[in-house]
């Protein structure tokens, strides 16, 4: 309904700009419904409540205590371009929109537009026919306007519309111009979304079938591989669920912001149910692929990562021990695939390694800050914690180090090693990388996830692949040591 007093009939042609996916790429409306129900779990209940009572009292409900910030939301250049040449004219711009009408005030208020909106209010969706019934009742049933819309609801607005715009779907049957450009592939946006180039650090799902020699038979290999595979789909799907939880961190991070969900090309409906589509392919593949123990491993690493976007990543100290704890899961995962136990020594190393580089990760988040006394967005860390995290995670390294050396002079591992002694040299190159690496973190020389950058950064990689070189020496190689 419009806010405000209507418009008189003998003014200049106004402009109606709707906001969802034409003026913003997003959708305020889901987006206010994510940010209240990911505050509690109460909150989550409340609203399903609310959307079974109807979608403008969810709308009116989310709106009152979740309201958008208009200065975030990912908007159209080639709509504010025409909004300003409309304005240059001097001819009203209206915002119209079946979002509630509290976010999109916020966002006309935002852009100096007309306070006069269009917009749900109460029990009243303003949408499609309900939209250009309150256009003509705020303009006169035959006064001329335009409209710029994006959907198939917008249909009958362009149809009685003096000129009409569209950002989405062009009707052939109308005389409805274009803006912009072609969309991007759905496929390629979806793909980008879910990270696939994240897929490397699920490698850690073959480490056990390496450590215990048995990566030689086909079989075994085979499993291990289709458990990475699987994993990674589940990987995959956790990114979509963290990209629309920590929608509003990400269009304030300075790189984040390129994220396909941050800059709204694919809708939060669309990433939800992509998600739904990997977990699910992820966990039967598991059943199929490993029986019941590997679909038990992989919900384990489900419910983990679920709990971390939730609410653990907001913990100090517990998000990176998580985070560590992750990581040590994918070996785990990697071990029951093939039915192999996991050695202590490789659940400690693994632990403290990768506490590491979550602190790193951390220390990296803290290094972009600005305040160093504000709590940065969505972590319970402020920028003044920057020495501490760079101690703990620089000691934690240490000590997987030492653990390495201590499992190298495990007399024990004489049984399972030709010459267990060449596992002390591994130690020179993983010594040499993590304190070159938070040394190049301290530089700013490593941006976003440091496993990332590993499997990108040539001497990392060198390093790496010395690694393995020694420790299949010291399994197949009979040296006089």
């Amino acid at each position: 309904m419009l806010h405000e007093k209507a418009l008189a009939a003998d003014e200049v042609v106004p402009l109606f700009v709707d906001v969802d996916g034409t003026l913003t790429h997003a959708d305020i409306s889901i987006e206010s419904f994510v940010a209240y129900a990911r505050s509690s779990l109460a909150n989550a209940i409340w609203l399903l409540f609310w959307l079974v009572s109807g979608r403008a009292v969810a709308k009116t409900m989310a709106a009152r205590y979740r309201p958008v910030d208009p200065a975030r939301l990912p908007y159209r250049q080639d709509v504010l371009d025409l909004i300003g040449a409309a304005q240059l004219e001097g001819r009203p711009v209206i915002l119209a929109s079946a979002s509630h009408w509290r976010n999109v005030t916020r966002v006309a208020r935002h852009l100096g537009l007309s306070p006069l909106v269009i917009a749900t209010r109460g029990r009243f969706n303003v949408k499609s026919r309900a939209k250009l019934e309150a256009i003509r009742n705020a303009i006169g049933k035959g006064a001329p306007f335009d409209y710029i819309g994006d959907s198939r609801a917008d249909r009958c607005l362009w149809a009685v519309a003096r000129q009409g715009w569209s950002v989405g779907i062009c009707p052939r049957d109308m005389a409805v111009t274009r803006l912009g450009t072609k969309p991007a592939s759905p496929w390629k946006t979806s793909l980008k979304a879910a990270r696939p180039h994240q897929w490397a650090k699920n490698g850690l799902v073959l480490v056990p079938a390496l450590a215990s020699g048995m990566i030689s038979s086909p079989a075994i290999a085979g499993k291990a591989i289709l458990a990475m595979l699987l994993i990674s789909l589940i990987a995959s799907s956790i990114y979509l669920l963290n990209d629309i939880l920590d929608l509003d961190a990400d269009r304030a991070h300075k790189t984040k912001w390129r994220r396909p969900i941050a800059r709204g090309d694919l809708s939060i409906p669309a990433a939800l149910g992509l998600s739904l589509v990997l977990v699910g392919a992820g966990l039967i593949g598991g059943w199929i692929v490993g029986g019941l123990p590997l679909l038990l491993s992989l919900l384990v690493y489900v419910a983990l990562t679920c709990a971390y976007s939730f609410r653990i990543k907001s913990a100090m100290v517990a998000d990176v021990i998580a985070l560590a704890a992750l990581y040590t899961v994918r070996l785990w995962i990697g071990a029951v695939a093939i039915g192999v136990p996991l050695s202590f020594w490789l659940l400690l190393f693994s632990i403290f390694l990768f506490l590491s580089l979550a602190y790193l990760k951390r220390y990296i988040e803290l290094r972009e800050a600005i305040d160093p006394h504000r709590l940065l967005n969505g972590r319970g860390y402020v920028p003044s914690d920057l020495d501490v995290v760079m101690m703990a995670g620089v000691g934690a390294g240490m000590v997987s180090v030492l653990v390495l050396a201590l499992f190298a002079n495990d007399l024990g591992t004489a049984r399972s090693y030709a010459t267990p002694h060449l596992l002390w040299f591994i130690c020179l190159p993983l010594l040499y990388w993590i304190n070159r690496i938070w040394m190049m973190a301290r530089r700013g020389e490593v941006d976003g996830d440091p496993v990332a950058f590993a499997v990108r950064d040539p001497r990392s990689i060198a390093m790496g692949a010395v690694s393995v070189m020694l420790f299949v020496a010291a399994q197949k190689l009979t040296l006089p040591l």
